[in-house]
């Protein structure tokens, strides 16, 4: 069995705890809904940073192409794009409600791919430390 690499391994397990830091401030459901999707963007994004830079890449270079191969960041960039009159205080009334919710996904799927470098860092550090 092939061992997963320590950057995908932390940037899927930060997903799963920033979806559950997220959600615990409405309910269980909300935990398991955004933990689930956080966890599984993550793992598409983590697949295509295998592919290219590599696990073995520049934190800067793993750092941006795990946020900008996240799927659910390119839909929340996508939806802040099409209600920018309401971000912008163009427009306001019911149909800008939920405006504000492409820029805080945006925001969650920054922090996955730090938590698998500091987890790739870590791995690391012990691995230089035993040697």
């Amino acid at each position: 069995m092939k061992r997963i690499d320590p950057f995908a391994f932390g940037h899927v397990i930060a997903a799963l705890v920033a979806g559950a830091v997220a959600g615990a401030f409405l309910d269980l459901k909300a935990v398991m809904v955004f933990s689930s999707v956080l966890a599984a963007s993550a793992i598409v994004s983590a697949l295509v940073c295998w592919r290219w830079p590599g696990f073995a890449a520049a934190a800067w270079k793993l750092w941006l192409i795990g946020v900008l191969a996240n799927p659910l960041f390119l839909a929340a960039v996508a939806f802040s794009i099409e209600q920018y009159e309401c971000l912008v205080g163009r427009k306001t009334g019911w149909n800008c409600m939920f405006s504000d919710l492409g820029p805080m996904v945006a925001g969650m799927c920054l922090l996955p791919p730090i938590g698998g470098l500091l987890w790739r860092g870590w791995k690391r550090w012990r691995a230089r430390g035993a040697s």
